[in-house]
């Protein structure tokens, strides 16, 4: 699909309003519980979706420099993310080849190198091994044959991907090639890394997800909080492959007195969200990026979701620092406040009657699509 102009988006707003409508799935879907609860179905979708298929995992200015790095762990696999002398951004598992220690955790600033905490085996930016104490008791293996193991990674508008299955070829090119009308107009190099929050709630990672995937339920969940900026019962939505895009107009939309026609900045008074398949989500705010992670961890009711803040100019005074704190503990508090516990509660409720379906309406289509995606990767 083709991305339109500001103008062809303010002409189907305009026509959304006029009709009373939103864009809708042509039926009702149900979708079984179960399939946020079996456990077997969960060890399918991480070797199915979260090692087949290439995962965002952040963006490059998060390491603009040579020697910074950062960490991330993606179904039981730890990785450094690296930036070498070279410029160049790497991948590889973050494992000590000698007895398997984190080399890392969390990250970091202009490194020179990576010593493992354990022995001190010591690698470079580029994943040498380059020492190992007591050489001699070693050396039957090459240094050369205990080098860090690299991993796929691509880099695309500043966003990164790993993919942690390397002959999954033809699968990695349909996914970009889907994902490029989407993202290709940004360019995240561009704008200022602020700050990350971090959340665990006791869901599974598909329900963390859910949460993104209509507007819904804005005016009901958040009545005092994201109901005074955003209006959640008008939306587009739109496919782009596996990926997805959903706009919905913000109050100052509603409560212009001009045009939607003729309204200059659209991007001020829309909420603009791109869904990347499966765990990222993309929001487009005019003057910033908010960046959603979703990663599952260990048990099928455990999932890691991050939010960073993006901003077009950096951040210098004290007010504007203090305002981007707290446009990201209003993202946290919302989702961490309203949303998770909303989500914990139905996380806990499956397990009531696993045999029954929850039901996606017409005018969820963000939900049917996602998870008709998931179901299609599962049966290949």
């Amino acid at each position: 699909m083709v991305m339109e102009s500001k103008l062809e988006i303010k002409k189907r707003l305009h026509k959304l309003f006029a009709d009373k409508k939103t864009d809708c799935a042509k039926s009702l879907y149900m979708n079984p519980v179960n399939q946020y609860i079996d456990l077997d179905r969960f060890d399918q979708e991480k070797e199915e979706i979260f090692k087949n298929q290439p995962i965002c995992i952040g963006t490059s200015s998060l390491i603009p420099n040579i020697g910074d790095w950062f960490t991330v762990e993606i179904v039981d696999h730890p990785i450094l993310i690296v930036r070498d002398k070279d410029k160049k951004i790497n991948a590889y598992l973050n494992i000590c080849s000698h007895r398997g220690s984190k080399l890392a955790e969390g990250n970091g600033n202009t490194a020179k190198v990576f010593k493992c905490p354990y022995h001190s085996w010591t690698y470079s930016l580029n994943g040498e091994l380059i020492a190992r104490p007591r050489e001699d008791s070693f050396n039957q293996i090459p240094k050369n044959k205990c080098n860090l193991k690299s991993i796929e990674l691509r880099e695309q508008s500043g966003l990164l991907w790993v993919q942690l299955t390397k002959n999954a070829v033809k699968e990695s090119e349909k996914y970009f090639k889907e994902l490029n009308t989407l993202i290709d107009h940004y360019n995240l190099t561009n704008y200022h890394y602020f700050k990350t929050g971090i959340m665990k709630p006791k869901i599974n990672w598909k329900l963390a997800v859910d949460t993104f995937l209509e507007l819904y339920h804005i005016a009901h969940l958040h009545p005092d909080t994201l109901s005074n900026i955003i209006k959640g019962d008008t939306c587009m939505f739109d496919t782009y492959g596996r990926h997805m895009r959903i706009i919905g107009p913000r109050r100052s939309l509603i409560e212009s007195k001009e045009n939607i026609l003729e309204i200059e900045n659209i991007e001020k008074h829309i909420i603009n969200l791109k869904i990347i398949f499966p765990n990222t989500v993309f929001v487009d705010n005019g003057e910033h990026i908010d960046l959603w992670h979703i990663l599952p961890e260990n048990s099928v009711n455990e999932t890691m979701v991050s939010v960073s803040i993006f901003t077009k100019l950096p951040c210098k005074t004290d007010s504007e620092i203090k305002h981007w704190e707290n446009n990201l503990q209003l993202l946290k508090d919302v989702v961490e406040k309203e949303d998770f516990p909303l989500g914990e509660g139905i996380q806990k409720g499956f397990y009531a009657d696993k045999k029954r379906n929850i039901i996606f309406g017409k005018n969820e289509p963000g939900l049917q699509h996602f998870h008709k995606n998931v179901d299609k990767f599962l049966s290949k």
